[in-house]
C-alpha cells in the first residue's frame, strides 16, 4: 500500500460524504461500492488492490468532473472544471482532515518530482521501452493519488486522463507502441510546472484544465473499446472476487510472516531517503514524548501523522513497501485520533511508539544495506507488529494487540539495534556499497550569516597578525601560535567555502530539454554529453548561469551544428555532438560548451564588425580578440532570424552574467572541427584570488582571473603611437598602457614606466597593460559591497579591508577598461 502514496483513511471519508449529492454522472450505488472497496484496501482484505484502486478512481474523477469538491458546498457543485480560478478562489479546498501544512508539503514534493518526470519522458523518446514508461505512470499514479488526498482536482483529473493516454497504448503484456508522444509528455510536465508554481506562490494558476486534457484526448473507438471490454471482465470479476477474497487474503498474510530481500534500485535516491526519514522519526520522537504528558495536543498529533505520511510516500516511491505499509497502518491510527475517534493514551501511546522504534530500525537496516552493497532486508518481527496495529484499528483486544507487539522489542532486536550502530560499520562500505552520511537541514540565511562572520574573523586575524607591536615581538613561542591560528582560520574559510557549494549536475540537466526542443525547431540531430555534472559551484551562481548556458547551446545549436546532409557532405556523423564539461583548474571553475559543427567565421565576424562600426580594422587582431566581438550588443552574423537566434542579444547576456560573477569567457575554434566556449568562473561570489598592487599611497585589488603575465619594461618596449596613445610591447604585439593614477587621479606614483611594474590584463579577449608602482603579493580577499552611499562606482567591483586596517579597491577590470577608453 505504500505505492500507492495516498491518504486512504481520508478518502474514504470523501467517499462516504459523496452520498450526500448523487448527480446523474454518478449513482449512490457507485458511491456505496466505491466506499467498500476502499474500506478493503484499508484493512487489506482487497484480493486484487491495484484494480479496486483504478475502479475508486474512476467514480471519484466522475464525481470531479461533475463539479463536485471537497467542501460539498451546492454553489461549488457547478463550477466547471475548466473555468479558470480567479484570486478569489485561488486557495485550494482540503478534504475533510488535512491541514493546509500537508498541501504545502504535497506541493514542495511535486516540484521535485517535475524533473524527474522530465528525465523520464526524455529517457523513453529514446529507447521507447516498456519499463520506462510504467515508470513515468508510477509517478503520475502516485500524483493522482495524493491530489486527491490534498483536494487539487484539477491535478487528480490530469493525472487520470493520463494514465489513461498511457494505457491506450499498452500491448497484451505491458508491450508498448510508439503512438505515445513525446511532446504531449512533455506539454503535461510543462503544465504542472506552470500549475504548481503558481500554487507555491498562493497565486490562482494562469493556466487552464481543458488546455491541456484536449491533447490527451486519443481516439474515441479505442475508448469506448477500452472501456467495454474493462466493464465485460468487471462483471466477471465481481462473481468470483467474494468466493476468493478470504483464500487470498490469507495467503498474502502467510506472505508477510516471511522475511523479504528487497533490492535497493537506486542507492542515491535511498541515500537521500534516509537522511529525510531520521530528520521526520526525530521529529516524530518529540512530539510523541509531548503527547504522552499532554495527549489533547492536536499540533503535536498532526506533526506526528505528517512525518509518518511522508515516510510512507517516499518509501512507496523507491518499493520499499515494507517500510511503507507500517508507516501507512501507523498514520492511519494517529489519523483517527486527529479526528476524534481515539485518544492518544494507553494501548495507542503504546503502539506508536513500537512503530516508531521499528521504522527507525528498518531505516538503520536500509542504511546498513547500502554501506554493505546488499538488498534490504526486512525486519522478521514486522507481521506481528502490523497484526497488532490492525488489531487496535479494529478497537478489539487492544492489550493484547500491544503485549503482541511487545515481542518485536526482544533482546535480539536489541542487540541488533546495538550493532548498527557500531561506528567501524558507518564509517567502511562493502562491495558496490556507498558511504552514507549524516545530514541536517539550516536555513541559508544562517549560512549567510555564518559565512559573514568567516569573512570578518578572516579580516580581524589579518589585522592582528600583521600588527607591528605584534610583529616587534621577537618570540618563537608567538609566531608558532600565530601560525596555527592562521592555519585554523584559513581552514574555517575553506569550511564555509564548502557550504555554499552545490553540485552543476541539476541544472546541466535542464539542457537536456532545451537540447531535444531546438532539434525539433531545427530538424537537426544533435546528442547532448554532460561531464563532471557532480563539479561543485557556488549557489548563488547556479539561477546566473542557467541564462548563459541557454543562449550558448542555442548559439551552437543554429551557428555550430550543420544540418544532416551538411555533415555527411562534409564527412562527419549525421548526429551533431555538443559536450557539457565542469571541472577545476587553477583555483577555478571551467565549464566547457563544445560542439564539433563548423567552427567560428572569423572573416564573416569582422565583416559585420566593420559594418556596425565595432572595430576599424581587422589586421592586428588575434583570433581570441575577433571572437570575443560576438558577445557585443546586437551582433549576429546569421543571415535570418530563426525561432532558435539571430537577434543579437543572446550572447550579450552571458557577457553581462558573466561580469556579475566576475568570470570570463574563452573561446577556441577550427574550421569544420567545432568550437569550444570555456566559462571560468571563481570558486565563490565570497571570496575571490587577487594580486595587490600599490599605486602611489593606494593599494588596489586585481583578480587574478584577469592578469596575464606582469613584468618590468625596458626603454624600448615603451612608446607613443600617433592616435593610439601609450603602448607596451608584448609578445609581439602592441598592447595599450592604462596608468591607475591617472584613471583615479592618484598622487606620488612613480610616472617612468622602466622603474614601474606593468601587469598584462585581459577582458573579452583583448589585453591591455596596467601601469602600477609594484606588487605586493597574492592572497585570498573577502569581497565587502560598497556603501549604499556611494552606490556603483565605475572600475571598482567592491572593497576589502587590508592587513593593516585600510581599505583596499578591487577593481572591475571591464569597467577600468571602458574608463581608459572612454
Amino acid at each position: 500500500m505504500g505505492k500507492l502514496c495516498t491518504d486512504l483513511k481520508a478518502l474514504a471519508d470523501y467517499i462516504r460524504s459523496a452520498q450526500n449529492w448523487p448527480s446523474e454522472e454518478i449513482s449512490a450505488d457507485d458511491i456505496l461500492r466505491a466506499e467498500s472497496k476502499l474500506e478493503d484496501i484499508i484493512m487489506e482484505e482487497s484480493a486484487e488492490p491495484e484494480q479496486d484502486f483504478n475502479d475508486i478512481s474512476d467514480i471519484i474523477s466522475k464525481v470531479q468532473l461533475a463539479g463536485n469538491t471537497w467542501n460539498r458546498e451546492e454553489s461549488a457543485a457547478k463550477t466547471d472544471v475548466s473555468t479558470p480560478q480567479t484570486s478569489e478562489s485561488s486557495n485550494v479546498e482540503l478534504p475533510p482532515g488535512v491541514d493546509e501544512q500537508l498541501l504545502e508539503a504535497f506541493i514542495e514534493q511535486q516540484l521535485a518530482v517535475l524533473p524527474e518526470i522530465e528525465d523520464a519522458i526524455l529517457k523513453y523518446e529514446k529507447d521507447e521501452r516498456a519499463e520506462t514508461l510504467a515508470g513515468l505512470r508510477r509517478i503520475v499514479h502516485t500524483m493522482k493519488g495524493e491530489a486527491g488526498v490534498c483536494g487539487i482536482k484539477d491535478i487528480g483529473i490530469l493525472c487520470h486522463q493520463l494514465e489513461d493516454y498511457i494505457d491506450a497504448d499498452q500491448g497484451e503484456g505491458g508491450s508498448t507502441t510508439p503512438n505515445i508522444s513525446a511532446d504531449i509528455l512533455l506539454d503535461v510536465k510543462d503544465w504542472l510546472d506552470g500549475y504548481f508554481n503558481s500554487l507555491s506562490r498562493k497565486e490562482a494558476p494562469s493556466v487552464t484544465l481543458e488546455s491541456i486534457l484536449d491533447k490527451l484526448k486519443y481516439i474515441d473507438a479505442q475508448e469506448g473499446s477500452r472501456k467495454n471490454k474493462d466493464s465485460e471482465v468487471s462483471s466477471e470479476k465481481v462473481a468470483t472476487i467474494e468466493e476468493s477474497q478470504s483464500e487470498k487474503a490469507s495467503e498474502k498474510e502467510e506472505a508477510r510472516q516471511t522475511v523479504q530481500s528487497v533490492p535497493i534500485n537506486d542507492p542515491d535516491l535511498a541515500k537521500e531517503f534516509i537522511e529525510e526519514a531520521n530528520e521526520h522519526l526525530d521529529a516524530i520522537d518529540e512530539n510523541l514524548l509531548v503527547l504522552e504528558n499532554d495527549p489533547s495536543n492536536m499540533d503535536a498529533v498532526s506533526a506526528v501523522f505528517r512525518a509518518f505520511h511522508t515516510i510512507k510516500g517516499v518509501a512507496g516511491f523507491l518499493g520499499l513497501g515494507a517500510i511503507g505499509d507500517l508507516a501507512h497502518v501507523a498514520e492511519t491510527l494517529l489519523d483517527q485520533v486527529r479526528k476524534g475517534v481515539r485518544r492518544f493514551e494507553g494501548s495507542v501511546t503504546e503502539i506508536t511508539f513500537r512503530a516508531h522504534d521499528m521504522l527507525r530500525s528498518m531505516i538503520e537496516d536500509l542504511k546498513n544495506a547500502l554501506v554493505a552493497g546488499t538488498d534490504f532486508q526486512v525486519d522478521p518481527q514486522l507481521p506481528v507488529l502490523m497484526t497488532a496495529l490492525r488489531t487496535i484499528l479494529d478497537g478489539s483486544s487492544a492489550d493484547q494487540a500491544v503485549s503482541q507487539a511487545a515481542i518485536s522489542a526482544s533482546p535480539a532486536s536489541v542487540e541488533k539495534s546495538a550493532a548498527d550502530i557500531d561506528p567501524s560499520a558507518r564509517q567502511t562500505k562493502g562491495k558496490n556499497g556507498i558511504k552514507v552520511n549524516q545530514t541536517m537541514r539550516v536555513d541559508t540565511a544562517k549560512i549567510d550569516n555564518l559565512l559573514d562572520t568567516i569573512g570578518e574573523l578572516v579580516i580581524t586575524e589579518s589585522i592582528v597578525v600583521s600588527d607591528p607591536a605584534i610583529r616587534s615581538l621577537k618570540s618563537i613561542h608567538l609566531e608558532k601560535n600565530l601560525s596555527l591560528l592562521d592555519k585554523i582560520t584559513r581552514s574555517l574559510q575553506d569550511a564555509g567555502m564548502a557550504m555554499r557549494l552545490v553540485p552543476i549536475d541539476a541544472t546541466f540537466r535542464k539542457m537536456e530539454r532545451l537540447v531535444r526542443d531546438l532539434c525539433r525547431k531545427s530538424s537537426k540531430k544533435v546528442d547532448l554529453v554532460i561531464e563532471g555534472g557532480d563539479t561543485e559551484i557556488d549557489r548563488s551562481m547556479v539561477e546566473k548561469l542557467g541564462d548563459p548556458l541557454i543562449h550558448m547551446i542555442r548559439n551552437s545549436m543554429d551557428h555550430g551544428i550543420e544540418s544532416a546532409d551538411e555533415r555527411q557532405t562534409l564527412g562527419k556523423k549525421p548526429f551533431g555532438r555538443i559536450v557539457l564539461r565542469a571541472y577545476h583548474k587553477g583555483g577555478n571553475i571551467h565549464i566547457d560548451i563544445e560542439d564539433d559543427g563548423r567552427g567560428l567565421n572569423r572573416e564573416a565576424i569582422v565583416a559585420k564588425a566593420l559594418e556596425k562600426g565595432v572595430i576599424e580594422s581587422g589586421d592586428n587582431m588575434s583570433d581570441q580578440e575577433v571572437y570575443s566581438l560576438i558577445f557585443n550588443a546586437g551582433f549576429s552574423t546569421a543571415k535570418q532570424v530563426t525561432e532558435i537566434s539571430g537577434r543579437g542579444v543572446g550572447m550579450d547576456v552571458v557577457r553581462r552574467n558573466m561580469e556579475s560573477m566576475r568570470g570570463n569567457v574563452l573561446i577556441k575554434s577550427q574550421p569544420n572541427q567545432g568550437s569550444t566556449f570555456t566559462i571560468v568562473l571563481p570558486l565563490t561570489m565570497a571570496i575571490i584570488d587577487g594580486m595587490l598592487a600599490k599605486v602611489g599611497s593606494e593599494v588596489y585589488i586585481i583578480p587574478t582571473l584577469s592578469i596575464i603575465e606582469s613584468f618590468r619594461p625596458t626603454a624600448d618596449m615603451v612608446s607613443t603611437v600617433t592616435g593610439r596613445g601609450e603602448v607596451v610591447k608584448f609578445r609581439g604585439n602592441l598592447l595599450p598602457l592604462v596608468r591607475l593614477s591617472r584613471i583615479f587621479g592618484v598622487s606620488g606614483s612613480i610616472d617612468n614606466p622602466t622603474n614601474a611594474t606593468i601587469m598584462i590584463i585581459e577582458e573579452k579577449g583583448r589585453q591591455w597593460g596596467l601601469l602600477l608602482d609594484e606588487i605586493i603579493g597574492q592572497q585570498q580577499i573577502v569581497i565587502k559591497s560598497l556603501s549604499a552611499g556611494l552606490g556603483n562606482v565605475p572600475g571598482i567591483a567592491g572593497v576589502s579591508i587590508m592587513a593593516d586596517g585600510k581599505p583596499g579597491l578591487i577593481l572591475d577590470v571591464a569597467g577600468l577598461i571602458k574608463l581608459a577608453t572612454a
